[in-house]
């Protein structure tokens, strides 16, 4: 017995060398296709993309139905979707499927409600930019410059969120790869095929994206369930491992003013991201953003479930969280499915961050070079070189600058979503309310980000409440009083404004 274990040993560490060579090699294999599929779909892209700003930066206004919803589906499921919903379930609990699911679905409203107005606007006008419509409705560049600024300054922190989503990625699937690595060379490539084919290359390979995102989930929910002894079991042991995760407020966190905070955050502050805004000017038709409307609801509640309860489950599954919740989803993945399940599901969560990255970089290169009137020419060239700016930029933050202690949900709530929230009264306003005027504006956006900046360094009273919805409040309530004792637009461009 013992001279068949002690020759049977060597046997065992070759075949785990070779077992472990061979699964890194078909991952290599299987990354090096998707990232060579994006890149040809940017240099066919880049064969029928035009000369001019607007086939560039919004493909020439032609996305269909299809290509639209995919791209606004795609664009809004991000590196959170795979890492940050899970490790914030896996910590609160079924909470957050609540507002997640529902918050983020009911922004399909907004779809309507921003969309059609800005699509209208912004064919009538030829709009190419979201700072473009809204100084344009006071004709104030000075409107418009702090609209774009505020917009830019408060993106650019989700887009290194995406290439830090990456690098984790990259080295959960190859751990001697370090983080920073992985988030590199993934920038890089996304700002060659973004560079290369502009808006059409974003949109087609969010179809790609969007279809492997979707069944890297649905995979990831099947195999970790089966892992675990099926979803009754896992719920079930996830339920007497701790049953506070099952209820409201789930372990204290989802309290009624942080639920209402959620759920006015996702409907109010989605539509203000760049790559949401611009996209709603890509529409062929008006038919492209019913589909979206209709079908968004649909897959957000199906989508957004799988990852929820996976981070559930980890609750009770022999597993150890070093420290990071974010690693919540990969870690159940790899212990409780085949390997090639979890290389695929690695695809999905890169295919999820890498179309919100490439949108957002388009979408804030395009408002540098288009909105500051120091660029009157050749905008395709500088919007190019701010692409490749900005991804230096991301790289930077990436090496320097990020905090993993804080994750990747709070990184986003407290910055990103907490800005631009800021901005969604002053549109609606601009859009609906002929009162509104632009030195409301102005001191709406000003009053609301000062608030932000106050809530990240003073230790204010919040009542409960997230920091972005008390600036989302006051800011509404300034515009809106600054708009009653200034002076009105004339009737006559008020007029032509708000014409069919």
């Amino acid at each position: 017995m013992v001279y068949y274990a002690v020759n049977a040993f060597p046997i065992l560490i070759v075949h785990h060398i070779f077992k472990n060579l061979l699964e890194d090699r078909m991952m290599i294999i299987a990354l090096f296709i998707y990232f060579l599929l994006l890149l040809l779909i940017g240099i066919y892209a880049n064969k029928k993309t035009g000369k001019t700003p607007e086939d560039y930066f919004l493909a020439n206004r032609s996305f269909g139905p299809i290509i639209l919803f995919f791209t606004i589906a795609a664009t809004n499921f991000s590196a959170f979707t795979f890492l940050g919903f899970a490790g914030k379930a896996y910590t609160s609990g079924f909470g957050q499927y609540g507002i997640m699911a529902f918050g983020t679905g009911m922004m399909a409203i907004m779809f309507y409600v921003i969309g059609r107005k800005v699509w209208i606007l912004g064919r009538k006008r030829r709009y190419l930019t979201p700072a473009e419509l809204i100084g344009d409705r006071f004709s104030s560049p000075s409107l418009r410059m702090l609209f774009m600024l505020v917009m830019v300054a408060f993106t650019i922190p989700y887009l290194a969120i995406q290439a830090i989503g990456a690098g984790y990625i990259i080295q959960y699937i190859f751990p001697r790869i370090s983080m920073k690595f992985g988030a590199i060379l993934v920038t890089i490539i996304i700002t060659f095929y973004v560079m290369a084919g502009g808006m059409k290359a974003s949109g087609w390979t969010d179809v790609l994206q969007g279809v492997i995102m979707i069944v890297a989930m649905v995979l990831a929910f099947i195999f970790v369930a089966h892992g675990l002894g099926g979803f009754e079991v896992a719920t079930k042991n996830a339920y007497e491992a701790n049953p506070s995760l099952f209820s409201r407020p789930g372990n204290g966190f989802f309290t009624p003013q942080i639920w209402l905070s959620f759920m006015l955050l996702w409907i109010f502050c989605d539509p203000m991201f760049p790559q949401i805004f611009s996209r709603f000017y890509t529409a062929k038709s008006e038919k492209s953003l019913q589909v979206s409307m209709i079908f968004y609801p649909i897959i957000v509640s199906l989508l957004f479930f799988f990852p929820v309860i996976i981070g559930i489950w980890a609750n009770a599954a022999p597993i150890e969280i070093s420290g990071n919740e974010d690693t919540v989803l990969p870690l159940m993945v790899k212990n409780f499915a085949p390997y090639p399940v979890f290389g695929f599901v690695m695809l999905g969560a890169l295919a999820a961050l890498m179309s919100t990255a490439d949108s957002q970089l388009l979408s804030i290169s395009s408002m540098i070079s288009h909105d500051i009137p120091l660029i009157k020419r050749k905008k395709v060239i500088a919007t190019r070189i701010m692409v490749l700016l900005l991804s230096l930029f991301t790289i930077f933050f990436v090496i320097f600058s990020y905090d993993p202690t804080v994750g990747i949900m709070g990184t986003l709530v407290n910055t990103t979503f907490s800005g631009l929230i800021v901005l969604s009264p002053i549109t609606l306003a601009i859009l609906y309310w002929k009162r509104v005027t632009k030195w409301g504006c102005i001191a709406g956006i000003v009053f609301g980000e000062s608030m932000v900046f106050l809530y990240k360094y003073i230790p204010l009273p919040t009542y409960g409440f997230l920091p972005g919805i008390i600036a989302f409040l006051f800011t509404t309530i300034v515009m809106i009083f600054v708009s009653l004792f200034t002076k009105q637009q004339p009737e006559k461009i008020l007029n032509e404004y708000f014409k069919k």
